[in-house]
């Protein structure tokens, strides 16, 4: 994608109904940035047109994801595209010495993309300070920085398999993670012909006759060759086994994706004579595209990706590429050539680059979905934008003689990302240490819905007299959610983490469940110092504590059942507990029922009965929490938007409620009174409604974990509701 806008001949106008590319007379310069890697080959309207539906993929899947669920495939096309023009580029300079001009390399890949994506970097985080809500501006600052430096898809990896950052909205410049997997393989790339050259140079020494020129170019080829291949064979099987043990981390990871650019290589390095003979079958250039297409269309978020199923699309690109130019019979060049197609692939790059941001800001200036008309009028800025930034900088810049002269100065055309990445640095230096966490007793939190009342008094206080601050709120997370005794979701093994241990503990408890049973640890923490208890966490990231095996992305999450398991075990074997306190999310379907509705929640309810069982026959009391109200949205963000309030932050109670209770309550149903359920819901909604904030204390973190601000001020009433079930009379 970073070679998205591979340019045309100066003179070269060829009309849509003649498309022989070969016919055309290119600067040794534009064949080396856009053409074939046969120099005799030239400019190629059709590797452009094919730039346009990769980026036509992406833009319409991120305007309409539900209408083009494998739209991201885009990608994936862009990905064989660059790997195949790059690795021809340096290919022909390897053919004429087998040398390997690194600074030269460089100096153009850091004059063509870099200057367009620093004023792409710098203009949105100008606009996001202005449209983002606060809650969004460090996370968006952090990743400005990682795209201006390239090391943004790594920072979204670590994100992905973060539980707490999972839910983040998405920033401004998140798309430039695949543009970072490009710079990194370019990094990577050249580093084969360096080897080949060695060989080559080894080989001539060494031989007792004179190697001719020719000969020792065929084995540079050859030697490139295996080494593309074996880099592909070896991407490939580390991103099948990636995406099959952590498909939330496979999908950004450069090690996962290198394969894709490499295929592209591959290509280029295939023989001459190879080549000629298929480029004419214009059919295979067709099934190229329908499998592209097809991807588009069947896949979804839900796929696990890359892994094989990126093959068909890679693979299609590639059978556009080899099959797809004006030489091939009754070929796809008609269409990909035409001057539409041949348009947007020349400004790919740049409308890859303006399309996401124009969506996210507009989404947070404006709020809601992208309409049928918003869709559109994005499309066309987008293109505007674009087309000016291809004319205006990435021309005006890749042309200009003082930096084509110098490799040098190329390459210093790379300082242009320190303006993103600077602002973005100055803003996290300049902001606030975290809160404290007081809360004064004007903030009493869920004590104004305690006792009789039904109506919050603080109802309407403006959202700048909230604590936490509504750019802290995010962060505002209990222990257990944070200090890393809370299990990571692809794990199974399970991590006991003692919170609390009085030399002489008047009982044992524990806390197991997933985030939501987290949620609860500094209030049991208060409460154990007080009571004299022992206090252990045995919690797990999106899991449920469920004989039930559950479904994770469409398959069956086995290390959430296995840890489940080996939990029980402890608790009967080595912990042997008074008390075990259980918690968590009804948000996960089974096996038998995969979808997160009422029924699949009930059924992870009704799994929980045996393990409860269990306990109960072994002499450990069992108490559950239930689970608590769910939003639908973010309610720090929606609190920090530029008309937000309490008011338009609420959710009816009927709906907030409904979300979540089934599992608890299933449970509740199978047991009757041997299962106790301690319930504050009725301090965090009124009866009609469960606002974003009560008592002038934020509620959640999230769109559903509460904040750590409002367990403490549920604090008294969940102590007294907890003892009350009578789990810890006989423990005292």
């Amino acid at each position: 994608m970073a070679d998205a806008t591979a340019h045309r001949a100066k003179h070269a106008r060829v009309p849509a109904s003649t498309p022989r590319p070969q016919q055309q007379h290119l600067t040794a310069e534009q064949a080396a940035a856009i053409g074939r890697p046969e120099a005799e080959h030239g400019f190629r309207p059709d590797v452009q047109g094919l730039r346009a539906i990769a980026v036509g993929l992406v833009v319409f899947y991120h305007l309409y994801p539900s209408k083009l669920s494998g739209g991201y495939v885009g990608v994936d096309v862009f990905f064989v595209i660059s790997g195949y023009l790059i690795t021809g580029h340096l290919a022909r300079g390897f053919d004429r010495g087998h040398r390997v001009k690194l600074l030269d390399f460089y100096g153009r890949r850091a004059r063509r993309l870099l200057p367009a994506a620093a004023l792409v970097l710098t203009v949105t985080w100008l606009l996001s300070r202005a449209w983002l809500p606060s809650t969004q501006l460090d996370a968006a600052a952090k990743q400005i920085r990682a795209s201006a430096l390239y090391f943004q898809n790594w920072t979204l990896a670590h994100n992905a398999v973060n539980y707490l950052t999972q839910g983040q909205a998405a920033t401004p410049v998140e798309h430039f993670w695949s543009l970072s997997v490009e710079e990194q393989f370019y990094l990577v790339w050249p580093l084969l012909f360096l080897i080949s050259a060695a060989v080559v140079a080894l080989v001539v020494h060494r031989s007792k006759t004179p190697v001719s020129s020719e000969r020792s170019r065929r084995l540079g080829r050859a030697c490139l060759l295996v080494l593309a291949v074996a880099v592909v064979i070896s991407s490939l099987t580390y991103s099948v086994l990636k995406t099959n043990s952590d498909p939330a981390a496979a999908y950004f990871i450069t090690p996962t994706r290198m394969w894709e650019l490499g295929l592209g290589g591959v290509l280029a390095l295939l023989p001459a004579a190879l080549i000629r003979r298929v480029e004419r079958a214009g059919v295979l250039a067709w099934i190229g595209l329908a499998a592209i297409v097809a991807s588009a269309v069947t896949m979804s978020g839900t796929t696990a990706f890359p892994g094989w199923v990126a093959i068909v699309p890679t693979l299609g690109a590639v059978a556009m590429i080899a099959c797809g130019s004006g030489a091939a019979r009754f070929g796809t060049a008609p269409f990909t050539a035409s001057r539409l197609f041949v348009f947007v692939g020349d400004i790919s790059y740049s409308l890859y680059l303006w399309h996401w941001p124009i969506i996210v800001l507009w989404l947070a200036y404006h709020g809601g979905s992208i309409g049928y008309l918003d869709g559109p009028a994005i499309v066309l800025l987008s293109v505007l934008l674009s087309w000016l930034t291809k004319v205006l900088v990435e021309d005006k810049v890749r042309r200009a003689k003082i930096v084509v002269r110098s490799p040098g100065v190329s390459l210093a055309t790379a300082c242009a990302v320190i303006v993103p990445a600077v602002l973005a640095t100055l803003f996290i230096a300049g902001e606030p240490g975290p809160w404290n966490g007081r809360l004064t007793p004007s903030h009493p939190g869920a004590a104004v819905l305690a006792g009789s009342s039904t109506s919050d008094p603080y109802a309407n206080a403006p959202v700048s007299s909230l604590d936490p601050p509504i750019a802290e709120a995010h962060n505002d997370i209990t222990l257990l959610n944070h200090n890393g005794c809370e299990v990571g979701y692809t794990k199974s093994t399970p991590t006991p983490c003692t919170l609390y241990a009085p030399a002489h503990p008047k009982a044992t408890v524990v806390l197991v469940g997933d985030s939501h049973a987290s949620m609860w640890s500094n209030v049991l923490i208060t409460m154990a110092k007080q009571q004299g208890w022992k206090l252990i966490g045995e919690t797990h990231a999106k899991c449920r504590w469920t004989s039930a095996m559950m479904v994770l992305r469409g398959k069956p999450y086995t290390a959430c059942h296995d840890w489940g398991q080996a939990v029980l075990h402890q608790l009967l074997t080595t912990i042997k507990p008074d008390v075990v306190i259980a918690s968590e999310r009804a948000a996960s379907g089974t096996v038998d029922h995969p979808q997160s509705d009422a029924v699949g929640r009930a059924l992870v309810g009704k799994g929980m009965v045996p393990y409860f069982r269990t306990l109960l026959q072994h002499s450990i009391n069992v108490v559950a929490i239930h689970e608590t109200p769910n939003l639908g949205f973010d309610v720090p963000d929606c609190l920090a938007k530029r008309n937000g309030s309490i008011a338009k932050c609420s959710t009816p109670a009927d709906e907030a409620l409904q979300q979540h209770k089934t599992s608890i309550d299933a449970a509740k149903a199978v047991m009757g009174d041997a299962l106790p359920v301690v319930n504050v819901n009725d301090l965090l909604c009124t009866p009609t409604v469960c606002p974003g904030a009560v008592g002038k204390v934020i509620g959640y973190r999230d769109n559903n974990h509460l904040s750590l601000s409002m367990t403490r001020t549920l604090e008294p009433y969940f102590a007294k509701r907890l003892l009350a079930t009578g789990a810890f009379s006989a423990s005292g």
